[in-house]
């Protein structure tokens, strides 16, 4: 069995899944999700179980206190191999391991393609909604799916995002690589989005997700994916939109910074 850590939000969390499900594979095993870091956060959720996703099994612990915390980490090392990953920039050769005498458990973020890409169409192909979609929802993705359309991801929050020197120059070669496309704009942090795209609108078709309706998180990220083309952010959350994005003369741009290389796609842009 491999077991995988699931944490922090969302994004995260489809590279958590996705380097443990490539690992499982690879191995001809079964998969095990660990889910108390994101079923005892106050801040975030499991969200894995909005999508269609395979695995074998899941599990749980408190992980609240200093006792329930020190039982959790003792299981954990006495019952598994634990590799923690050592350098979010670096492949950990020892996930390709093969297993010995216990489970692997993957600890880590693992956000590089070497883990899963010869993988990523089977996990993408499992990333359909596994809950209600509304009418409206389903109407629009149909929609931005079969209309030149091109997604905007503007980051706030605690990591900084690009700002409008990016958004000017990904814009720009998105008009050229796709003349006359409809901009739909997804943030969470309009004030952010305002000063990084306020002088950019001038001759664009351009608009804001959250002007057409009132979504969840999810719903934006399906939305996001929807959209034939995407100007993605350094993102965990519009990486995985732009990866599910299944139209194949796709264009997508992101910004230069370390680690963009490890999870780029090779006909990805970056600005």
């Amino acid at each position: 069995m491999i077991v995988v850590k699931i944490g922090d939000g969302m994004g995260n969390q489809l590279f958590n899944y996705a380097c443990g499900y490539a690992a499982a594979r690879r191995e001809h095993d079964s998969l095990k999700l660990d889910t108390s870091e994101a079923d005892n956060s106050t801040l975030r959720s499991f969200m894995l179980d909005r999508f269609q996703l395979s695995y074998d099994a899941r599990e749980t612990f408190p992980n609240r206190n200093v006792f329930q915390k020190l039982y959790k980490r003792l299981r954990r090392n006495l019952r598994y191999r634990v590799i923690k990953e050592r350098d979010v920039h670096a492949v950990d050769r020892r996930v390709f391991e093969k297993k010995k005498l216990r489970d692997k458990y993957l600890h880590g973020y693992w956000q590089h393609l070497a883990y899963f890409e010869e993988y990523l169409g089977e996990i993408t192909a499992m990333m359909k909604p596994a809950y209600e979609q509304s009418a409206q929802v389903q109407e629009l993705i149909r929609s931005f799916q079969t209309q030149g359309t091109c997604a905007v991801h503007v980051r706030g929050g605690d990591i900084t995002g690009p700002g409008a020197a990016f958004f000017g120059r990904a814009l720009a070669r998105m008009d050229r690589e796709r003349p006359g496309l409809r901009y739909l704009i997804f943030t969470n942090d309009r004030k952010k989005a305002d000063e990084a795209l306020g002088k950019l609108w001038s001759g664009r078709d351009m608009a804001y997700i959250s002007g057409l309706g009132t979504f969840s998180d999810v719903d934006e990220f399906f939305l996001m994916a929807a959209c034939r083309n995407q100007i993605i952010s350094n993102s965990s959350f519009s990486t995985w939109a732009a990866y599910l994005n299944p139209a194949p003369d796709k264009v997508v741009i992101m910004p230069e910074y370390k680690g963009c290389g490890q999870m780029r796609l090779k006909e990805w842009i970056v600005l």
